[in-house]
């Protein structure tokens, strides 16, 4: 099955701010292989030298619309893309953390990383860790790869 992962870190709602994106990373899966990485950085108080979201529209937008889409948790990633383009279609979306819990019901955790860490699927990207978009979005696609998605 062909998909996208795609991860966001955002500011959080610090200090009574809005929850904004500041990274986004997919990994594009054809044929059972992450074909291809990318990520982006978008303006926000915590990366001001960044251009915003919608200014790099033409660069990611592509990458998401119209794709299945897969994401742990994808209440942040759904919630985010409806926010900024309510009128695009999105998905359809998979849920790892959902099809993880059906698949193994009875561990002590659920988070990525250490989802990832019981089942032998840290990604080894140089420089890079967990709460990273472009990390987090490889280490999803081998969590729903391994899932048999």
């Amino acid at each position: 099955m062909d998909f996208t992962a795609l991860d966001f870190e955002t500011t959080g709602y610090e200090n009574g701010g809005a929850n904004e994106p500041w990274q986004l990373g997919v990994a594009v899966v054809r044929a059972s292989r992450i074909v291809e990485t990318r990520e982006w950085f978008f303006g926000t108080p915590l990366t001001p030298d960044a251009e915003t979201m919608m200014a790099q529209w033409d660069e990611w937008q592509p990458y998401l619309a119209d794709q299945r889409l897969v994401a742990h948790n994808i209440a942040t990633e759904r919630t985010i893309l409806t926010r900024v383009a309510p009128l695009t279609r999105w998905g359809p979306w998979v849920d790892t953390l959902r099809l993880a819990k059906a698949r193994y019901p009875r561990l002590p955790s659920y988070a990525l990383g250490d989802l990832c860490a019981a089942l032998g699927l840290v990604p080894q990207i140089a420089g890079r860790t967990w709460h990273d978009g472009l990390y987090d979005a490889v280490a999803c696609a081998n969590l729903a790869l391994s899932l048999s998605l």
